[in-house]
């Protein structure tokens, strides 16, 4: 595919796709900055563009050296270094009638999106790669080395294709499906390893050091993610080394993503569905099946329940949601401390003044957020929740949690059923309280009882046979499920324990798991599966699509030049990735940049439809995370782990691996695979 041919597809607009990119700037350095565009505009086609600017703005960096730390200049790069990654991205400019600077995204069908997506995640992903530091891991991950007096390198952990080839040849001689089931033990023997700082026992390499290297493998560029963490290895214990079959890893789930949020129950829109839809009544009829003489019971939905048993089982169900909804408030209020802010009264019986008196508190702290820094040694929590940083967030939180608590009360005391005062509760201010209600369990839930599927694919030639859906199947395995429970069962919340002023350890056990596919077309990986278990299927489920905002797209180089700009004009950094500044820190610093240019934020969104996958860990899954239930009732028992997660391994062997070998010319695709094509020194 020529994306140069993409870049330059400048006049096929619709007109409302183009938006303004006017950074707010000097007169001298607007004058600068209109020039270079219309030398970029009349002189550079495609993707040449893009180069230009590059020349531009090392031009002006090396100028910054000389006039020390002109605010103006800094903008004038930070605003160029923007407009350089929106190019690399393909997104479309021209200017207006009027002179101004518009600029549109790419106008790719899915399949140029998917290849346009993966070559500018590539670029970044090669830059990275030619940093020093980098650049140096991945010569010293590949050198020979000697261990256990064998010559090796990273090379003899990548699977060799000629015994996965011979064992595949012998399986095929197999007529019989039970020697064919048995035998195919014999060809791939995975196993999940944890990523810790110990050594690799058959190579010698550190197992944190295996999973970068062969993370950068991947077109997306790698980035570190705070908070909790959990990487894993699946290995293949029928070859020598143990070669890599896949990696995957578990992060932090994101705050906000309206299609998970929904299907759980935490959102609004939920609650109104339970408040207005009718549901069919369901009848069961016992039916006796084959010559077991086992009873089955079929449902099948009746009719439409009638007005008397809709309005009866709505005032139940408001019943619940309102008592949830309350105590959601109560205890998110009980776990903040309110030392130095307001008394015990003003906590239980709030009002507007209490409400105005802690937004005053805010606004006169948030003036004081620059350089805020990590907490070293032993933490004293009573005293990180009196700094300016988390008396803020304290004041802030029980602002909005004593607000919601006082229109509660307000709108209780107006009404005559909780199915009134549930209704009121959604029409008022567009539902606001609730959301304040449903967002504190939420954050509680988010942080410790979720997690996200951040990193999952297989490693050539592994993905030949399938590889990616059983390192899919894998994440969710008892074991992974057992090891994060145990990880972080006594685990300290840092940042419920600075807002509460005392040690918080949360309840820590994983109910669901989240992922979301780079490319609108999905993710192969995690169609279709469907783990049996005593008590029903685990699978991925399709949650809807998104298109939302992200960072990834901005190079490191653009956020260096922001934060720069930022530190200066502002006399300090608000953004200093540390716990309690807020999620995302790196999307918070590019929007904050954005907006101290006058660029609109509509450029942090990536215009590219993702889908929202999740799954499930126990049949009570969504019970559990909408509060309605304490209890977890795993679909694979964790007391027996280690054997249960065999029995997944064994269910792709029979599911995946023995139909690939039977539906594709797997020996044909093998043979074409060469392990130097995965070296990653070879990706530059």
């Amino acid at each position: 595919m020529n994306t140069n041919k993409i870049r330059q597809i400048d006049y096929n607009y619709a007109e409302d796709e183009f938006k303004d990119f006017s950074p707010r700037l000097s007169e001298y350095h607007q004058q600068i900055f209109s020039s270079i565009i219309n030398k970029l505009l009349s002189k550079y086609p495609g993707a040449s563009r893009s180069e230009f600017i590059n020349q531009e703005i090392d031009r002006y960096n090396e100028m910054l050296v000389d006039v020390e730390k002109d605010i103006e200049l800094l903008k004038l790069i930070s605003a160029l270094s923007v407009l350089r990654d929106l190019l690399i991205q393909g997104w479309r400019i021209r200017k207006n009638a009027d002179d101004i600077l518009m600029l549109a995204p790419p106008p790719l069908d899915d399949n140029e999106n998917k290849i346009f997506i993966r070559k500018r995640l590539q670029k970044e992903r090669n830059t990275q790669l030619r940093t020093p530091s980098v650049s140096k891991f991945i010569k010293k991950m590949e050198k020979t080395k000697t261990y256990k007096e064998k010559e090796l390198n990273i090379t003899h952990l990548i699977g060799d294709k000629n015994i996965l080839i011979k064992g595949i040849e012998d399986l095929k001689g197999c007529n019989k499906m039970l020697e064919r089931e048995e035998k195919s033990k014999d060809i791939i023997k995975p196993y999940i390893q944890l990523v810790t700082n110990d050594r690799c026992e058959h190579t010698g390499y550190r197992l944190r050091d295996i999973w970068r290297y062969f993370r950068y493998t991947w077109s997306i560029p790698y980035k570190s993610t705070p908070g909790r963490n959990q990487f894993y290895i699946v290995r293949d214990s029928a070859q020598p080394y143990h070669p890599i079959i896949g990696i995957f890893a578990l992060g932090n789930s994101v705050l906000h993503l309206t299609k998970r949020d929904n299907y759980i129950g935490w959102t609004l829109e939920a609650i109104k569905e339970k408040l207005k839809k009718r549901v069919k009544n369901i009848e069961y009829e016992e039916m006796k099946s084959g010559n077991t003489g086992a009873k089955n019971k079929v449902q099948y939905a009746k009719s439409l329940e009638t007005e008397e048993e809709f309005i009866t089982r709505v005032n139940r169900e408001s019943t619940e949601i309102l008592g949830l909804l309350t105590s959601f408030i109560e205890n998110a209020i009980g776990e903040i401390s309110i030392e130095g802010l307001i008394n015990q009264s003003e906590q239980e019986n709030p009002t507007e003044e209490v409400i105005e008196k802690l937004n005053d508190i805010t606004v006169k702290l948030q003036k004081m957020q620059f350089n805020n820094k990590r907490s070293t040694g032993e933490v004293n929590w009573k005293k990180e929740s009196n700094t300016p940083l988390f008396m803020k967030k304290r004041a802030q939180e029980l602002a909005r949690l004593l607000e919601a608590k006082m229109v509660f009360l307000d709108v209780k005391g107006s009404c005559n059923s909780d199915m009134e005062v549930l209704q009121n509760l959604v029409k008022y201010k567009g539902g606001k309280y609730i959301n304040i209600a449903l967002q504190a369990n939420r954050k509680m839930k988010i942080g410790s009882n979720m997690m996200e599927i951040i990193v999952c694919g297989a490693i050539p030639p592994y993905n030949e046979i399938l590889g990616g859906k059983l390192v899919s199947m894998l994440a969710c395995s008892p074991l992974v499920v057992k090891q994060y429970n145990d990880n972080y069962s006594h685990q300290v919340s840092e940042i419920a324990s600075r807002m509460k002023g005392e040690k918080v350890v949360r309840d820590s056990r994983l109910a669901f798991l989240g992922t979301t596919s780079l490319y609108q077309s999905g993710s192969s990986q995690y169609n279709r599966i469907k783990i049996p278990a005593n008590s029903g299927k685990m699978k991925y489920k399709k949650l809807g699509e998104t298109e939302g905002f992200g960072s990834v797209f901005f190079t490191s180089q653009t956020s260096s030049f922001i934060s720069e700009m930022l530190e200066e004009l502002e006399g300090g950094r608000r953004i200093n990735n540390v716990f309690g500044e807020g999620t995302s820190p790196r999307m918070r610093l590019i929007r904050h940049g954005l907006a101290t240019l006058g660029i609109p934020e509509e450029f942090t969104k990536h215009h590219t439809k993702r889908i929202v996958f999740g799954i499930e860990l126990a049949s009570n899954s969504l019970e559990f995370l909408q509060g309605k239930t304490n209890q977890l009732d795993y679909y694979m028992p964790l007391e027996d782990a280690s054997s249960n997660t065999e029995e997944i391994i064994n269910f792709w062997r029979k599911r995946w691996l023995l139909k690939r070998i039977e539906t594709v010319d797997i020996i044909t695709r093998l043979s074409k695979f060469e392990k130097g094509s995965l070296k990653v020194s070879a990706f530059n």
